[in-house]
């Protein structure tokens, strides 16, 4: 099973499909639920635990958006759903590290699409859909 063993630990478990928060202690359901109001937060295991790493290592961060189902704005502004859509991205703040620290943790952890704006950083680790890697700015 996934587990943090100590600060900076954390011990991957192979991705089944279906997320058991309890596994995630830094991260609940709610921060990544569609903002739609279609209540679905089908996140993909193996990048909650490359967010988790990301966690232990710089810090607390705040999810801005996690989960977007198809009807979701943003995504159908998009000729085809995204990375959020696929479970397999998240905006987060850094709440203690500056985002310079975020931003080399994710680099050195494989985040594949990054990108940065004013009130958050997308954090994503790729779509079929999306050529990656990828770095840009909004």
């Amino acid at each position: 099973m996934d587990r943090v063993t100590h600060a900076g630990s954390f011990t991957p478990m192979k991705d089944t499909g279906i997320v058991n928060w309890s596994l995630y202690p830094n991260f609940s359901r709610e921060e990544f639920i569609c903002r739609c109001g279609c209540g679905r937060a089908d996140m993909n295991r193996d990048f909650l635990t490359k967010l988790q790493k990301l966690r232990l290592v710089i810090g607390p961060l705040k999810v801005t958006s996690g989960f977007r189902c198809p009807d979701h704005p943003e995504e159908r502004k998009k000729k085809a759903p995204g990375a959020h859509s696929a479970g397999l991205a998240a905006d987060v703040v850094p709440l203690k590290a500056g985002k310079y620290e975020l931003l080399k943790a994710a680099l050195d952890l494989d985040f594949v699409g990054i990108g940065v704006a004013k009130s958050f950083i997308h954090l994503d680790t790729g779509h079929p859909a999306a050529g990656r890697p990828a770095l840009w700015s909004y």
